[in-house]
């Protein structure tokens, strides 16, 4: 679902900061503040991991969850599900949509384990990604 008014519009030349939206079961798209677009499946690149201390803190302390742990990069509208020329993008996505899914590594988060993100199947921390492929209950990572 992608908003129109202006204030609502992405700027897909800025970075954006995505999350797991628990209560509407999708990712949602934070840019300047505001939540800018939903989404069940997306990709993005040269991405960080990001985890606000203050916030993992808090969820330790209260055993309650709250929106602070990110994936901060780039999207492009194809990756969100909006009519775009993809032209600029194709050589990017042909070298990235196409890989295979055993040559990514499937990242996830839990506050009450450590205060990053892990890959899945080793638990080494997780900090940064050229690609990252969300879908409705999975974040991937190459």
């Amino acid at each position: 679902m992608i908003k129109q008014e202006s204030r609502y519009k992405i700027d897909f030349d800025k970075k954006v900061y995505v999350y797991r939206n628990l209560h509407k079961g999708c990712w949602s798209v934070r840019q300047n503040g505001l939540v800018k677009a939903h989404s069940l499946e997306m990709e993005m690149f040269n991405c960080n991991m990001k985890i606000s201390q203050a916030g993992w803190m808090r969820v330790v302390r209260e055993k309650r969850k709250n929106v602070h742990a990110f994936v901060h990069g780039y999207i492009h509208p194809h990756f969100i599900g909006l009519d775009f020329d993809p032209e600029p993008i194709d050589g990017w996505r042909r070298v990235w949509t196409d890989l295979p899914e055993d040559q990514m590594s499937e990242i996830r988060y839990n506050p009450y384990d450590r205060a990053s993100f892990t890959h899945r199947h080793d638990g080494s921390p997780a900090w940064f990604a050229s690609y990252a492929r969300f879908d409705e209950k999975r974040l991937l990572i190459a």
